[in-house]
C-alpha cells in the first residue's frame, strides 16, 4: 500500500450549511458535515484508518462512482495505490455535478470538485507516482545487477559478450 499525500488546507474553511440546499433525505447541515468528512479524508491522504461506512455510503453515490461490490472493493479500487488515488481525484475533477441540489448532492460535489482542482493535489499525486516508479525501477536494477553482475558497456560489448557465451559469433539484427 502506498502512502497518501496530506494537504490540511483542503479542509479550510469548513463547509457552511448556508452554502447548501436540503434534500428530502438530508438537511443542509448533513450535507456540510459529510462534505467536511470527505474533504478531511482526502486531506489526510485517504488513509485506510479513515475509511468508514458513512464515507463509503456517500461517496458511492457521488461523482459518478459505483459501489465496487462493497466497502472493501471501493477501497481497493480507489485508495490502495497512488494510481487509484489519482483516478479517484480525476473522476471528481471531471464530474459535471448533474442534478438539482434539492434532489441530489450536486452542490456539495461542486464545492469538493472546486477545492480538489484549486489544491493542485492531482499534480502532486502524479509527481508521487513518478517518484514511486523511479524508486521501483532503481530497486529492480539493483536486484538484476546483484543477480547478474555488472554488464559490459555499450551495445557492441553486449553483442560480443553474448556471442562469446554462445560459443562463437552470432548474427545480430539491430
Amino acid at each position: 500500500m502506498t502512502v497518501g499525500l496530506q494537504l490540511p488546507s483542503l479542509r479550510r474553511p469548513p463547509l457552511a450549511a448556508g452554502g447548501f440546499v436540503a434534500t428530502r433525505w438530508a438537511s443542509a447541515e448533513d450535507k456540510a458535515r459529510m462534505g467536511d468528512a470527505i474533504l478531511a479524508f482526502v486531506a489526510r491522504g485517504m488513509p485506510r484508518s479513515g475509511w468508514t461506512r458513512p464515507l463509503y455510503n456517500r461517496l458511492s453515490q457521488m461523482f459518478g462512482f459505483i459501489a465496487q461490490h462493497d466497502i472493501h472493493g471501493f477501497w481497493q479500487v480507489h485508495f490502495a495505490s497512488t494510481a487509484g488515488r489519482i483516478a479517484f481525484l480525476e473522476q471528481i475533477a471531471r464530474y459535471p455535478c448533474w442534478g438539482q441540489p434539492t434532489a441530489v448532492w450536486s452542490d456539495v460535489e461542486r464545492e469538493i470538485r472546486s477545492r480538489v482542482l484549486e489544491s493542485g493535489l492531482i499534480a502532486a499525486y502524479r509527481a508521487q507516482e513518478r517518484q514511486e516508479a523511479a524508486c521501483a525501477e532503481r530497486e529492480e536494477l539493483a536486484r538484476l545487477l546483484a543477480k547478474h553482475g555488472a554488464r559490459p558497456h555499450g551495445d557492441r560489448d553486449l553483442h560480443a559478450a553474448a556471442a562469446m557465451r554462445a560459443g562463437g559469433p552470432q548474427l545480430a539484427l539491430l
